[in-house]
């Protein structure tokens, strides 16, 4: 077993909490970066979620890749990546499973320690981290109030998705213009929840693969309501 110290120390992570929060109740936003981002990259939206009145987790992908010649990022010309894949470019077997149980202890820890006091609790996660919330939510070991889906899939290979709560709220948002996770895949995404009678709601926007001020004011408008 993992303990909470132990477990909280598996991902360097970001957190944003409201000023004059002690003791207060707040609601817990778990925010998931995309492929080739890093920890502080969601965090600018804390401001904008709930009010500004959301304690805010924003957990960083453990493996690095290397960012192309040229492009400067703010993490030491570091990108990370929440999924490895071998030398040909393939995925690793076991490996995202193995990033879900690392979540699974992580979570947890994370809210023992920054929450002065656990209430609801929501998943956002934007492209490859999208993917990464709902797995986390279907595997039902986080409690979760709420999921959002930003600009990502529903992997093809969830086999827990018939155990969902039929009450969870689920927002999709995608930009009909991205050029990275074609707005289809977003589509195919409500539809196969939408199909199981799912509380799903999915958004569409005229942006690339991004979030933009629509987005951002929806996004909050959904959390305060779910979470508040």
């Amino acid at each position: 077993m993992v303990h909470n110290q132990e477990a909280l120390s598996l991902l360097t992570h970001a957190v944003y909490s409201p000023k004059n929060s002690s003791g207060a109740s707040l609601p817990i936003i778990i925010l998931l970066h995309g492929y080739g981002a890093h920890g502080l990259d969601l965090l600018p939206l804390a401001p904008h979620l709930c009010g500004g009145n959301a304690l805010i987790i924003c957990p960083q992908a453990p493996h690095t890749v290397s960012a192309p010649a040229g492009y400067q990022t703010q993490s030491n010309n570091q990108m990370f990546t929440w999924e490895q894949r071998d030398e040909y470019g393939e995925k690793i077997e076991g490996d995202i499973d193995e990033m879900v149980s690392v979540l699974e202890s992580f979570i947890p820890a994370a809210l023992n320690k920054y929450a002065a006091k656990e209430e609801k609790v929501a998943l956002v996660g934007f492209s490859q981290g999208g993917s990464l919330a709902y797995r986390l939510a279907f595997s039902n070991q986080i409690r979760t109030s709420a999921v959002a889906a930003l600009s990502t899939w529903l992997p093809d290979d969830i086999e827990q998705i018939k155990a969902l709560p039929t009450d969870l709220p689920i927002l999709i948002q995608h930009g009909t213009e991205d050029p990275m996770v074609d707005i289809e895949r977003g589509r195919e995404s409500y539809k196969r929840l939408n199909d199981l009678d799912l509380n799903v709601t999915m958004k569409e926007y005229s942006m690339q693969h991004e979030i933009n001020q629509d987005s951002i004011s929806d996004l909050s408008s959904f959390l305060t309501r779910h979470l508040t």
